[in-house]
């Protein structure tokens, strides 16, 4: 009997293409996975660091007596703990000896020995001049064992400069890879001095011990009774971990939809890239059948190579992923961003799920082509045969046609509805079912759409590259659904690009605009007293533009409340001030507010308010509305007539803009340190700072880093477009290799068979991503006005520089992409014309 030996299809360098797109997947799942590892284990660890020295958590509701109390609360009686302190909430600020000031959170130390056991140096305090830093607080403030600390007279509870010797260190919490939140450790010997006369005791929450080799789960089932509820603290730790991690679900499901985007764009480079593999071994194939190979051989070989590059490229993938994430993790340590190094949270999951991916849409993708080499007879001509044209639209293409139309309704109607307040949760889901339903109908109907596409791209780029250019147009419309498939790799990532960059700018000048309309002044500093150069001294701080003196007092408009009114002339508004034009709606006899608090004062626009002014008589003061003010503004001229000197001095200011000279390495909360630190000082009373400015460039700095890590992570669908290009461009010229030949033979040079394959490459690129820009601005805009449509009004901006800058890098993209095959197509021989070697 002869014996049976396995057939090999094709070389496995032959499927580098295919590796390395699938590495490059299965590398972004696992720093994913990695990532979502190092945020749950670092919340976590910070949730449990409440609950340290514990094994119980008690509650205890607290009358309006209890939370007025000036004395310090008993603790609440549970029968068979040992020890109870409260679990405290507060905020404390101490100072460094360079007079730098933190603010820190406070925990209690568990009393006794279990206190001492806790900590990693020192000592706990034992009288009142003492404190204990975990270390994440003592590297902040600059300290080690035996330096002083400086709680500030305006941030101490007997309003007096209290020094305090730092006597222990406790460990930062375990696992916390961003840094554990700073804390000060209170006992029993300093809890007066640090927060007050009722120690901390004014609290619901109390945290206890119980006795060694006690069950703590029992003690809680009996001790939960009345008005008392008694839960182990791991129950505790679950629940508050859950609610750290609140926002890391949204952030986990953002993450899983770039996860998804990048398999999928994967799965159609893979299926090209054995597309082209197929094709160059339609002759092999055919032999193969000549020689009694059966339909179910050759699927079986074709399935044995996809298994093959499916783990091949997972475990390559997985490997450099966590690699990637231990140099990242290293890179932040090294910098300062971390404290210390962190190894990488490898998990089953990290490991698995990105093999599992891999080995999945490679063999799904590899359906396509295994059905093409099982159809390959043994009499079939010994070259690729030409594409079958597909006429009318086929069934695919009503399909796709209906999810179009189905789905852009759907999304209009769910953007529409999200636009209502009532509704706006719906109508948000709504749209992200339109907005998924008409892009997979726009992918089902591209193999229509590439045609018309693809001419006119054609006739465009034939006006400037000549005849090589007109030949790739009509090589580009030769076989639809392989360009088609090319230009969906492209279309998805630009689409997504185009999408959060226009989300996001709009969002940004939405924001803005609301924070504008809102707060449009970045720094309001109120006392009952102030130095006479306060505002000369605010304007001294580094990263300040400008500051002015104003002042602020108390009218009575027939409310519960008191309106505040704040007296500025124009020419202050206009330079502090990021709406200038206010300052010309100003003048005396107006009042100007904004909606909300018009509403809340309940007065209307133009509606003339009697108020009894200084000198005993009424004066009317008109009310203007100006959008979403959240302060009533007045000239000093109308204050002064109005309340005479019974007003307070108050500072506003002016930020420096962030990028500027001004603001060059000081950041808004250095400013708001800044800011609280000197209106702490001498001279100042009952004092309080409003900063805007912070807010407004919160959101600014939280939307660019959204989109820069939208950016990075699409990147991955980008740089797999870019072998799908590859990869068709291969297929065109094996599919094309005898007329490539004739071409040679006709006279075309080398050179001009490389800048048609260059120009095919600009025109896959150009379709993909102009069609990508336009879809991706249209679901930017609609997205936005979904999210925000119900809260804000919506300032679309179009960022046509980055719009601009996605098309250059789509065209430079598919010109590296034909380098390659273009070095093929321009290397045959014009002999081959009147060949049918493989």
């Amino acid at each position: 009997m002869a014996r049976r030996t396995p057939v090999k299809l094709t070389p496995l360098r032959r499927h580098f293409a295919a590796v390395l797109t699938i590495a490059l997947s299965c590398a972004f799942v696992a720093v994913m996975v990695l990532a979502g590892n190092l945020m749950q284990s670092s919340l976590r660890s910070q949730a449990a660091q409440q609950f340290d020295g514990a094994d119980l958590q008690i509650e205890r509701p607290l009358s309006d007596e209890d939370w007025s109390s000036e004395d310090p609360l008993d603790p609440p009686e549970v029968p068979g703990a040992d020890a109870v302190w409260p679990q405290l909430m507060d905020y404390i600020q101490l100072d460094s000896p360079d007079g730098d000031g933190v603010f820190l959170t406070t925990a209690m130390l568990p009393p006794g020995d279990a206190g001492e056991r806790y900590l990693s140096e020192g000592r706990a305090a034992t009288s009142d001049s003492e404190v204990v830093l975990d270390a994440s607080a003592a590297d902040q403030l600059g300290v080690t064992l035996d330096d002083t600390v400086v709680q500030p007279a305006d941030f101490s509870p007997s309003g007096t400069e209290q020094e305090l010797t730092v006597v222990g260190i406790a460990p930062t919490a375990d696992g916390a890879a961003f840094g554990g939140t700073p804390r000060v450790l209170v006992s029993e010997a300093d809890a007066q001095t640090l927060l007050g006369p009722t120690a901390g005791t004014i609290t619901d929450k109390w945290l206890a011990t119980v006795p060694e080799g006690t069950d703590p789960a029992d003690v809680a089932a009996d001790a939960s009774a009345g008005d008392l509820t008694v839960r182990t603290v791991d129950e505790a730790e679950e629940e508050a971990a859950g609610q750290f991690m609140q926002g890391f679900g949204a952030l986990a499901m953002v993450l899983a939809v770039f996860v998804v985007i990048a398999l999928f764009t994967s799965a159609v480079v893979i299926a090209n890239t054995f597309a082209v593999t197929i094709a160059q071994r339609t002759r092999s194939l055919a032999l193969l059948r000549t020689l009694g190979a059966t339909r179910s051989q050759v699927r079986s070989v074709v399935l044995r190579e996809s298994l093959t590059v499916g783990l091949v490229g997972s475990l390559l993938g997985v490997l450099g992923g966590h690699l990637l994430a231990q140099a990242a993790l290293a890179a932040a340590a090294g910098i300062g961003w971390m404290d210390g190094l962190v190894l990488v949270p490898v998990s089953l999951w990290s490991v698995l799920l990105p093999i599992f991916a891999g080995v999945a849409i490679t063999l799904g993708a590899s359906f396509a082509p295994m059905r093409s080499a099982t159809k390959v007879a043994p009499l079939q001509a010994l070259r690729p045969a030409p594409p079958a044209q597909q006429r009318g639209l086929g069934v695919r293409g009503i399909l796709g046609l209906v999810a179009v139309v189905l789905g852009i309704a759907v999304m209009a109607g769910g953007t529409a509805l999200a636009l209502t307040s009532d509704a706006a949760a719906l109508g948000i889901l709504l749209a992200m079912v339109g907005g998924v339903l008409s892009f997979t109908g726009v992918l089902m109907t591209l193999v229509i759409a590439t045609r018309p596409l693809s001419a006119l791209a054609g006739r465009i780029v034939g006006r400037l590259g000549g005849l090589p250019a007109r030949i790739a147009g009509a090589n580009v419309a030769r076989n639809p659904r392989r360009s088609a498939a090319t230009i969906a790799a492209l279309l998805i990532g630009t689409t997504l690009m185009t999408m959060m960059a226009v989300g996001a700018r709009t969002a940004e000048a939405t924001l803005t605009s609301e924070l504008d309309s809102r707060r449009p002044i970045d720094l309001v500093v109120s006392a009952a007293e102030m130095p006479e150069d306060a505002a000369e001294k605010t304007a001294e701080i580094d990263g300040m533009d400008s500051a002015h003196a104003a002042a602020r007092g108390d009218i009575d408009v027939d409310v519960e409340e008191p309106m505040t009114l704040y007296g500025a002339d124009p020419e202050t508004v206009r330079e502090v001030s990021h709406r200038p034009e206010m300052a010309d709606e100003l003048s005396d006899g107006i009042v100007l507010l904004g909606e909300e608090r018009a509403e809340r004062f309940d007065v209307t626009d133009g509606e003339v308010l009697q108020v009894q002014g200084a000198d005993g008589a009424e004066h009317e003061l008109t009310v203007q509305v100006d959008a979403n003010l959240q302060m009533s503004l007045v000239t000093p001229a109308t204050l002064e007539q109005l309340l005479g000197k019974s007003t307070d001095p108050v500072v506003l200011g002016d930020f420096a803009d962030p990028g500027t000279a001004a603001r060059e390495g000081i950041t808004a909360l250095d400013l708001v340190d800044a800011v609280n630190q000197q209106i702490s000082g001498e001279g100042y009373s009952e004092a309080s700072a409003d900063f805007g400015g912070t807010e407004r460039e919160s959101y600014a700095q939280i939307l660019s880093i959204l989109l820069g890590i939208t950016i990075a992570l699409l990147a991955v669908a980008v740089l797999v477009a870019l072998v799908g290009v590859a990869n068709t461009l291969s297929l065109g010229v094996i599919e094309r290799t005898g007329e490539n030949a004739l071409l040679r033979a006709l006279g075309t040079t080398r050179r001009q068979m490389r800048a048609m394959l260059g120009w095919e490459g600009v025109l896959l690129a150009l379709v993909g991503a102009v069609l990508g820009i336009v879809l991706g601005s249209v679901y930017g805009v609609l997205g936005i006005n979904a999210l925000l449509g119900s809260t804000y009004p919506v300032s679309i901006t179009i960022p046509w520089g980055q719009l601009g800058l996605v098309l250059v890098l789509a065209l430079l993209a598919g010109v590296l992409a034909s380098v390659l095959p273009g070095r093929a197509a321009a290397r045959t021989a014009p002999a081959a014309a009147l060949a049918d070697a493989d």
